[in-house]
């Protein structure tokens, strides 16, 4: 077991699936959606999609080959990645379509600049979400909890599961930033709670170990080479419509010019 907890702090992906398969051991591990009143002992496994939906669909697809179902939380307000683009909803109904739950990671601080009722901005986001992947949404939960200001008005909502709500934060373990809190991550590996909910963030996760700053980078490159390859086809586009219609232009002249010659 300390062996298993200094590889977690390399957060490889090898220590990963070591890590699922070690909870698998102890744990049924389930999705929001699933827990009812009468779940005796589980845990829940969830994946704040904060930066990429490439990383999230890549650690979808390892939990798959290990039997395990997750619950993924996506965002509409994200300046890392667009869920409308063509690559991203793929992997977003890949995710689906792998039998992981998909929920709404929502910012309240995009919200409150909208200048609309905050609960019409939620739903909205909420019906759009179920077109997208054509499955009812169940779960939600803040974007960067830890630094609101105030209380988050869809805490305790009735109609959708808010993974922050006591019933699921009593034992709770997040690798946020790489650094493995609130609680210890020695006790989780000794299973010492008959229920808890683990936060894993895909992006922090890669083959080779590495530095934080190192993942940042890459990430921010993989997302410069994203936006360069999309300019070069655009710029493509452009030009291609502008030969056509210069071409156009010019078969539209030849052919007035032949209409007045007629006169």
């Amino acid at each position: 077991m300390l062996s298993l907890e200094k590889e977690l702090k390399t957060f490889k992906f090898e220590a990963y699936i070591k890590l699922l398969k070690w909870l698998k051991k102890r744990y049924r591990i389930i999705t929001f959606s699933e827990v009812t009143d009468k779940s005796s002992s589980f845990l829940l496994l969830r994946h704040d999609v904060d930066a990429s939906m490439k990383a999230a669909l890549k650690m979808a697809r390892m939990e798959r080959r290990l039997g395990i179902r997750s619950t993924y939380l996506v965002m509409f307000s994200n300046k890392l990645y667009n869920i409308m683009e063509k690559d991203n909803l793929e992997a977003l109904k890949d995710l689906a379509k792998l039998g992981h739950e998909i929920g709404l990671h929502y910012d309240l601080p995009t919200y409150e600049k909208r200048g609309r009722d905050l609960r019409e901005i939620l739903e909205t986001e909420i019906a759009l979400l179920e077109r997208l992947i054509g499955k009812k949404v169940n779960s939600i939960a803040p974007h960067n909890v830890s630094t609101l200001t105030g209380e988050d008005p869809f805490k305790n909502m009735a109609e959708y599961i808010n993974v922050y709500s006591p019933r699921f934060h009593q034992n709770y373990v997040s690798d946020s930033c790489r650094a493995w809190y609130p609680r210890p991550l020695r006790e989780l590996l000794a299973f010492k709670y008959e229920k808890v909910q683990v936060l894993v963030h895909p992006f922090l996760w890669t083959r080779d170990e590495c530095e934080l700053k190192d993942v940042l980078e890459m990430l921010l490159r993989d997302i410069a080479d994203e936006n360069k390859l999309y300019v070069q086809r655009w710029l493509e586009l452009l030009d291609d419509t502008a030969k056509r219609r210069l071409e156009d232009g010019k078969k539209n002249d030849i052919h007035s010019y032949s209409q007045i010659k007629k006169y």
